[in-house]
């Protein structure tokens, strides 16, 4: 199959199609058995943040949580990708004040927090970002956390021979059902190792994550699901969805147009890849693909209507077209 994929996503600037994003899409029960597929189920591509509540799991497993007195918001923040604000940092901080670990610890790299307000106020504050703020500073903590649970080094806790992250291979290779010759590893923006599985194995994964017995499992999908808000930020898509559900969905973006998320109701999951890496629009995707599964209601899909047809806004921030999603599921 190409990995070319399938119009899924349209762009219209006034009266003209401007572009068609394609993907591929994965849908799948609580067995993992495939439900409805668009485009290439085999895509193989990188986890990036979709992979953080494989990652929680793998540093819960060093006895972390236990050992330092971690908290379910703690958890929650490890398999964040969070938008730096105050909440979401001041987490980050005391998890790493609970572990003993220095903040200068953190080898995520820096930005300026995602959240606009809390930008700002930083901005005004320091002349440079710290690496606190970066989204993906709770996966960090909770590494360096299971590093010192374990005794293992903080320094090269990002490199691919370290206790943690051997660890958090073998949790992507027992979720996805994937050997290790089957999965290829790059370098995620945060700087972390990042597994490229096919996208069905990914979809496989959260349905998996669902029906796990392992306790720290249940502990991350829990946490997440229970404190939405530490997951993602104010009025984002994970967030908002999650919230909107009351917990029926865990969901979990990643960069480059990917996203997963598992239907904790009927146990499927669904795994979503835009070719463009737009990950503005995949939220359409997401949201359309929800609909015709029947896994949200018609009421939370008109409250998320933002999300599945997005107003296309000019500098001067006047309208200037819409993007909706264009595809229909098989039966």
């Amino acid at each position: 199959m190409s990995d070319l994929g399938v119009p899924m996503v349209a762009e219209d600037r006034g009266e003209v199609r401007e572009a068609t994003h394609t993907g591929h899409l994965v849908a799948v029960d609580a067995e993992g058995r495939l439900l409805a597929a668009l485009g290439n189920p085999d895509r193989l591509t990188y986890f990036r943040s979709s992979a953080k509540p494989f990652q929680a799991i793998a540093a819960l497993r060093s006895g972390a949580r236990e050992r330092f007195g971690l908290t379910d918001e703690h958890v929650a923040v490890m398999a964040a990708s969070h938008a730096g604000e105050p909440r979401h940092v001041d987490l980050v901080r005391d998890l790493l004040r609970r572990a003993g670990v220095p903040e200068d610890a953190l080898a995520c790299g820096a930005h300026w927090p995602l959240a606009e307000a809390a930008a700002q106020a930083a901005r005004a504050a320091m002349p440079a970002p710290i690496p606190v703020f970066n989204n993906c500073s709770g996966k960090h903590a909770g590494m360096l956390a299971a590093a010192q649970a374990l005794g293992a080094p903080l320094e090269g806790y990002l490199y691919p021979v370290h206790p943690v992250q051997v660890e958090v291979r073998r949790t992507v290779e027992a979720f996805t059902g994937c050997s290790p010759e089957a999965m290829r590893y790059g370098t995620d923006g945060c700087s972390a190792p990042n597994p490229a599985v096919p996208l069905q194995a990914m979809a496989q994964s959260f349905a998996q994550l669902l029906r796990s017995p392992e306790p720290v499992a249940r502990l991350v999908v829990g946490a997440m699901t229970e404190h939405p808000y530490l997951v993602s930020g104010t009025d984002r898509f994970d967030t908002r969805l999650m919230e909107l559900s009351r917990g029926r969905l865990l969901a979990k973006g990643g960069a480059a147009g990917l996203h997963c998320l598992a239907d904790r109701e009927s146990g499927g999951a669904l795994a979503v890849k835009l070719e463009s890496g737009n990950g503005a629009f995949v939220p359409a995707v997401v949201l359309a693909a929800l609909g015709q599964l029947g896994w949200l209601p018609e009421a939370s899909l008109d409250a998320l209507r933002a999300f599945a047809s997005p107003t296309l806004l000019n500098y001067r921030r006047l309208e200037v077209g819409r993007a909706y999603p264009i595809f229909e599921l098989p039966t």
